[in-house]
Order: C-alpha cells, then structure tokens, then sequence
C-alpha cells in the first residue's frame, strides 16, 4: 500500500528535488532542465515515488488518478516505465541507489506530447514527475496517452525515412528541396543536373494522384535510371518518393522488341494469327488476318475484346450463323473455355463458298491464341478426288469381266462388282 498526498504535502517532498533542478540550471549544467517557478503554478504535474525496490509508495492525486484511469493497480517502476516508454526515451530500466542524486528531463518522442519527464535517482529510491507543458483542464491525459502509446518511435522513423532504399525528399511552396535522405543524396552527387532539380516534375491537375515516371543520365556508369515518382501535400510544400522501375522498364522494353519480333515473324504466315491476353483483349495480330475475317485493321489495332472480336466475325460472315441466336454469348463462352484446355478445332464453311479451319490454343499467363487457315483448296482437291474415285469405280462396275487392282505394297487397291461374285463375296472393301 502506498499513500496518496495532497499538492500541500507533496510540495514538501518534491520541494527540494525543484530546488536543485534551479541550482544546478543556474551551474550550467545542460542535462538538466527545470521548471520555472512561474510556470509551476500554471501547469500540473503527476507525481510519483518509488523505493529502491521499484514499489511505489506515494503519489499525488493527479498520479493517482492517471493510474487509476489507466486500470494500474498500485504499479511498480517496472509496469509505469513500460506504460510510459512508448512516449518517452531514456527512462531508466532499474531503480538504482546512488549516494549523488542523478537528475534527468526527457523530453516526449512526439512533438505533439504536452508532457516531459522529470527523474531524480538518489539514495532511497527514483522520483518521477510528469510535468504539463502547457495548462489545459479540459485535455483527457488517459486518451492522449492511449493515442501517443500507439505512434511510431520517432527514431524509428527517422531511420526508415533516412535509410529507405529509394530517394525520399521534401519541397517548400516555391519548390526548393530541402530535406533529403540518404539515397537521394547519393544519386545527387552521382548525377551531375546543374542548376536543375534531380527530379522535374511535369506539373498536372493529376500530379499528386498519378506517378510519373522519370529518366536520369548518368554518364559515370553509362546507364539511365528510371523512377516512377509521387507526390503529396505536406506542411506548405511537398513530399516527394521515387521507386526504382529500371528492371520494370527493362521488362517492357524486352516484352516490346519480342512482340516486334513476333509481329515480323508472324507477317509472313498464310495463316491470320489473333493473341488475346489473360484479360481477353488482343495484343497481337499479324496481316494474314485482314485478308481472312475482313476485319478492318482500324477494329483490331483498338483491341477489341474476345466477344466484340467474334461478334465482328459474325456480322461479316466469315463464322457459321448461329442456329439459335439467344445462346450465341454460350457458344462463344464454350470456344473460349474449350480453346483455355487446347480442345477446339472447327472446320467452318462459309457462305461465300471458303472452308476454314479455326484452331484455339493457350498461351502462358493466361493467354489464348486464336490460328484461321484457309483449307478451302485443300477440301476441293479432297472432293474431286473423291468425285474421280466414285467415277473409276462406277465404271469399272460397268464392266462384265472381273478386275482387281494390286498396288506396289501387294494389296488389293480397287475392284469391280463382277470380281465379288466371281469370288463369292457379299461385301465390299
């Protein structure tokens, strides 16, 4: 159990702690920062005593109120330096007995803490004063002190801002840098801009909800960096962070030269190519296939979708009419589903008298590619030759006598009706 006092009689215990916090100021010892006397009467303070154990032995009533609100049940140093570690750096891990007392002032991690931290270590324990910095009765010092306990270390952020691994920097109202971290520093002194900013912003009604991307020259290393740079209001100016995109744009770059490669491989092909991408739009086509849909090459350069592209198709005639025109959206569903799992393959005949052969097949990442060929000599030749084949046949059937033809192999290649009956035969090859 510990006792709470009154401010009349606390006045006489922390009396002489203040006294010597003056004397030592007037000293010039810089460690060690008091309250004026002036201020003393317009500020509270939360006081409390600790014996060289850690127990806490007497408050004030503001301190007992603190910790009664903050649900500390007769805390020890050990749970009230936890409590209040969050808000203030420095704060002794153990009571120590020291025959000199040891005076120190913290001040809060953040800026916007109304509070500093008075401790004196002596001979029967540790003293700690929670002093106002300005007076205010209507602040809630339990709600400010849950809201402060959950900021960030401010050391914590400086560091991360200081030692991020990209250029972090900030702008006044007229544009001119002033803070900087680490990695900007760097690049700066890498990267020769004259009078010039390292990173010119193109000024936009959407500049702070968009990156930009932008280039810098290094001739030392024969390179150019590429960062994709934000903005955002900050204080009467700007700050500003920049992600390196050097591999993304690497990537683009390979991506587009393999898709110029493609496209003048592809240009050469009889049969029309169409890629779509995961998200159904196509991305490549080659000129086959103007020639084959009759799509108009403006229709295909705007990347059409999967649906508008056979949609297209339909409307020009060059894929068979649906029977049921309500289930077309089905039936396009099912080509794409069916050329997803590398299943379809379709012979259409057109009215126009051409025959195509449409095949679908999955690419990575998603991908589908859609290959029209024209088979339309290849099915002529195939029915005139069947149409020759039933003309020899018919006659040879003609014929009275009985006639087999052998090909080079020794089997039987063709014969007549007569050569059946001669041999007893009821069936035809």
């Amino acid at each position: 159990m510990f006792t709470t006092l009154s401010w009349v009689d606390l006045s006489l215990v922390f009396g002489i702690t203040l006294m010597s916090f003056a004397i030592v100021k007037v000293l010039g010892n810089s460690s060690v920062q008091t309250i004026e006397p002036s201020r003393q009467s317009f500020t509270r303070q939360f006081c409390f005593e600790f014996d060289h154990t850690g127990k806490l032995v007497c408050t004030n009533e503001h301190a007992r109120e603190f910790i009664s609100d903050l649900a500390l049940s007769d805390p020890d140093w050990t749970t009230l330096r936890e409590t209040l570690e969050h808000r203030f750096e420095g704060l002794p891990i153990y009571v120590s007995e020291t025959e000199a007392p040891i005076r120190t002032s913290l001040q809060p991690r953040s800026a916007i803490d109304p509070m500093t931290v008075e401790i004196e270590e002596h001979v029967d324990g540790l003293s700690l004063i929670l002093i106002e910095r300005e007076r205010s009765d209507t602040t809630d010092h339990v709600a400010m002190h849950n809201v402060l306990s959950t900021l960030p270390n401010i050391a914590l952020v400086q560091a991360v801002s200081e030692n991020a691994p990209f250029p972090v920097w900030q702008s006044d109202g007229t544009g001119q840098i002033g803070w900087s971290n680490a990695f900007y520093k760097a690049l700066e002194r890498r990267i020769d801009r004259k009078d010039a900013p390292l990173f010119e912003l193109s000024i936009t009604p959407d500049v702070e909800k968009h990156a930009q991307r932008i280039s810098l020259k290094d001739p030392a290393h024969n390179r150019t960096h590429w960062f994709d740079v934000t903005r955002q209001p900050f204080e009467g100016g700007h700050l500003h962070f920049a992600t390196d995109v050097h591999a993304v744009v690497n990537a683009e770059t390979a991506q587009r030269n393999f898709v110029q490669t493609l496209a003048k491989t592809f240009a050469h092909l009889a049969t029309g190519l169409a890629i779509f991408d995961r998200n159904r739009q196509l991305v490549l086509f080659n000129p086959s296939l103007f020639d084959l849909t009759e799509l108009r090459p403006e229709f295909l350069t705007a990347r059409p979708n999967l649906f508008s592209f056979f949609d297209q198709l339909r409307d020009n005639q060059i894929m068979p009419e649906p029977k049921n025109y309500a289930n077309w959206r089905e039936r396009i569903a099912d080509v794409i589903s069916a050329a997803s799992d590398d299943n379809f393959s379709e012979t259409w005949h057109l009215p126009n008298g051409l025959t195509y052969r449409v095949t679908g097949r999955p690419h990575p990442d998603g991908a589908i590619a859609f290959l029209f060929e024209d088979i339309s000599a290849e099915i002529s030749l195939t029915r005139r030759f069947r149409d020759e084949a039933d003309v020899t046949r018919s006659a040879l059937d003609a014929l009275d006598h009985s006639i087999a033809i052998f090909n080079r192999a020794g089997y039987l290649q063709q014969h007549n009706s007569a050569m059946l009956e001669f041999l007893g035969l009821k069936w035809s090859y």
